[in-house]
């Protein structure tokens, strides 16, 4: 053969390549697992990827639509912190809002108490609402749901039979389980929210909520005050009487007790205060008064009325002593002068001695005037003594009095001043009644949700993507490591131990290409597809050192496409001006013949094996100048080609007329007689459907094989999906066909 340089045979097929031994290699190892091999076992399997992912979204869709719907609404309101009152109170009775994180919880769990909650159904009226009976009494299932997608479901109270009264509780109960009331941040704004099956009871309890709980501190404080009020005025009514009757009851002792006021005994301490100064007096005088008496008698008994001194004496007394004194002077006088018969001293002593008499008497009445004194000043004494223990009898018995009266008092005042307090308190609640002001206000009233919020189908549904991803992934990564089929060159190496011979695309997925195989050959002799027929014939001239002139070209099992591979090469050869011929050893199938539309009763397979000596009957092709040695009539039955060493001998026949003889053999494995016939070839051709036939199938025809076959033996992927290939990856030609496709063009 008269072949260009590059088709000369240089004892090894071009891409069967030696590993790098260095220390550096792209791939450590021949299990080495890379993101490119990853990448390429998914894109092999990316059918099972979309698959999964498409089951794995639409469950996803399906969970989502089974889910109940939860709407959500909030509404914002905010706590008031001033004082709440508008009428004045005491400064530290004034009414403030909550002020500490502790009032502000407080504040939460009233609006989440069950009370509020009854308030907010006889507000809403939900308890009518057949809807919200059905949803109290029987929770929405997931038929219910997904009927309910599609318009289907229709929940009308529900089917259980109950009393108002648990209805009610479980109405409560379901309410409260579905109230959410937080703090803003350390603000004093509450968000209550609330989250329902119905988008606009969502907002409507919501709503409810928030104003109830706006306007239920004002009205319970009006209320309150009301009742208060009310309470008081019965009170200050009771008080009052009893009151009255404790100050008539102090009023009545006083008189019966003749305690006018209450500084009777004050005024009797002082009046016997009075008697203990007069009795002191009294007694002072009384005794001075029998002191005199008692001297002026002890002098008169010892003297007369001369000695006696001036406590007896008178102004009388005195005037009359005084003229004695004068008279005894003269007297004196008068007796050293003369005799005591003289006239004028017997006058004066005369005189003296009636004036002695005169003071005698007058000493005498003065004596009794001080026995009457001393007489009156001790009946004084002793009458102040007397009035003096009257009054102190008065005082104990007033003293006594006074300590039931004390008590008496007390009780009344008491009485009084509890009367007062309540009385002032009756006045705050009525100047306040009708001034409270609310302890919180609405600053962002729910709006009826569009949306709901759970199920969150764009989440679901990312979430269902993301595992289908990984589902899928894992799924083709499992299917690809226990998947036996052949995808690259680098497979068939592996997993055989044969070279690769090259692969063989689909003609429809490469350009340009024809209606047919043989067609694109015809028509494309540069394409992507004749190159790749041309690349086998080299691989296996290179793989038989130049000696491969009868290429046999068999499958393991049917329908691996041998046949049109056969033809096609045939042309190709033919078109590069070889002189080939293939003969049609499938004496079953007949592909060959059939494809060629050859006519029974011509001379065919069955003459060419019988004549010896003459011509063996070739027929040209009509589009190339290839031969064709066709089976034209069926061989009898049981009866084979290489019976008695004929197809031998016709092989050698062929071998010296032809350049190139290919033979396309039957199946190995369900065909004996094909070892025999791949005996008689210089190379094998070992045709394997790309992606279909698993190692296994191919290892058992190997096995099949004689020795000699299995030392030119060389496997080709027949019908590679080029778009495909490129997808998975590998290190053969077909792997990178989008970085040389458009070379062809």
């Amino acid at each position: 053969m008269n072949l260009p340089a590059l088709y000369e045979p240089q004892g090894r097929p071009p891409q069967l390549l030696a590993r790098d031994t260095g220390t550096y290699r792209e791939e450590d190892g021949e299990d080495a697992i890379s993101v490119r091999f990853l990448f390429a076992m998914l894109m092999r399997r990316r059918e099972v990827v979309v698959l999964t992912l498409a089951l794995c979204v639409l469950l996803a869709l399906v969970f989502t639509s089974a889910q109940s719907r939860i709407y959500s609404a909030s509404a914002d309101v905010v706590m008031i912190t001033g004082d709440t009152q508008i009428a004045p109170e005491d400064e530290g009775e004034a009414r403030e809002g909550p002020t500490r994180a502790e009032d502000v919880e407080t504040q939460i769990q009233l609006i989440r108490s069950r009370d509020m909650a009854g308030q907010v159904l006889e507000a809403t009226g939900l308890e009518e609402d057949p809807t919200f009976r059905a949803d109290v009494l029987e929770p929405r299932s997931m038929l219910d749901n997904l009927l309910g997608s599609v318009g289907l479901s229709d929940r009308q109270g529900g089917s259980q039979e109950i009393d108002a009264g648990t209805l009610r509780e479980r109405a409560v109960t379901y309410l409260i389980k579905r109230i959410h009331v937080v703090r803003v941040g350390n603000s004093f704004n509450l968000r209550i929210e609330f989250s329902d099956v119905d988008a606009a009871r969502t907002a409507q309890v919501v709503n409810t909520y928030a104003r109830l709980y706006t306007l239920d501190d004002l009205q319970e404080r009006a209320r309150g005050s009301a009742e208060a009020a009310k309470t008081l005025r019965e009170k200050v009514a009771e008080l009052s009487e009893t009151a009255n009757a404790a100050f008539a009851k102090v009023q009545a002792y006083r008189v019966a007790n003749g305690l006018i006021s209450s500084s009777a005994t004050g005024l009797t301490e002082q009046e016997i205060s009075t008697y203990n100064q007069q009795v002191a007096s009294a007694r002072a005088e009384a005794a001075r008064d029998a002191a005199a008496l008692q001297s002026a008698r002890s002098q008169m008994a010892v003297g007369g009325a001369g000695n006696v001194g001036s406590a007896a004496s008178s102004p009388v007394v005195a005037s009359l002593r005084a003229q004695r004194a004068q008279l005894v002077t003269r007297e004196r006088d008068l007796s050293q002068r003369y005799f005591d018969e003289n006239p004028e001293l017997v006058t004066v002593r005369r005189q003296i001695s009636d004036l002695d008499t005169q003071i005698a008497a007058e000493v005498n009445r003065s004596l009794q005037a001080l026995s009457t004194q001393a007489r009156a000043s001790a009946q004084r004494l002793s009458s102040l003594l007397a009035s003096r223990n009257g009054t102190r009898a008065q005082l104990g018995a007033d003293n006594t009095a006074l300590v039931a009266l004390a008590g008496l008092e007390k009780e009344a005042d008491a009485a009084q001043s509890l009367y007062r307090s309540y009385l002032e308190q009756l006045n705050k609640v009525v100047a306040g009644s009708g001034t409270e002001r609310p302890a919180a206000r609405l600053i962002s009233a729910a709006n009826v949700p569009g949306l709901p919020v759970s199920p969150n189908l764009a989440l679901n549904l990312a979430l269902g993507a993301v595992a289908g991803i990984f589902a899928g992934a894992l799924l083709a990564i499992v299917s690809e490591i226990s998947y036996r089929g052949f995808t690259t060159m680098e497979d068939v190496e592996k997993r055989l131990g044969v070279p690769g011979l090259g692969a063989i695309p689909a003609f429809a997925t490469v350009q340009p290409h024809s209606a047919s195989p043989l067609e694109t050959v015809r028509d494309f002799p540069d394409g992507a597809f004749s190159e790749a027929l041309r690349n086998v014939i080299v691989s296996v001239r290179y793989l038989t050192g130049g000696a491969g002139r009868v290429i046999a070209l068999a499958s393991s099992v049917p329908g691996e496409g041998k046949t049109t591979l056969s033809a096609c090469l045939g042309r190709s050869l033919a078109t590069a001006g070889e002189k080939v011929v293939v003969v049609d050893c499938d004496v079953i199938r007949m592909q060959l013949s059939r494809m060629f539309a050859f006519d029974n009763g011509q001379p065919g397979l069955m003459e060419a094996l019988a004549a010896e000596d003459s011509p063996i009957p070739c027929y040209e092709e009509p589009q190339s100048e290839m031969r064709i040695v066709p089976i034209t009539r069926a061989f009898a039955k049981g009866e084979r080609l290489t019976e008695r060493g004929r197809f031998a001998r016709m092989v050698a026949r062929l071998r010296e007329d032809y350049d190139v003889v290919l033979l396309d053999c039957p199946p190995v494995l369900p065909i004996a007689e094909t070892r025999d016939i791949i005996a008689c070839a210089d190379a094998t051709l070992l045709v394997v459907g790309w992606r279909k036939t698993t190692d296994r199938v191919v290892r058992a025809a190997m096995r099949l094989l004689p020795a000699r076959a299995r030392k030119n033996l060389g496997v080709v992927l027949n019908k590679v999906d080029m778009e495909k290939q490129v997808r998975f990856g590998g290190d053969d030609a077909a792997s990178f066909y989008t970085q040389y496709a458009g070379y062809y063009r």
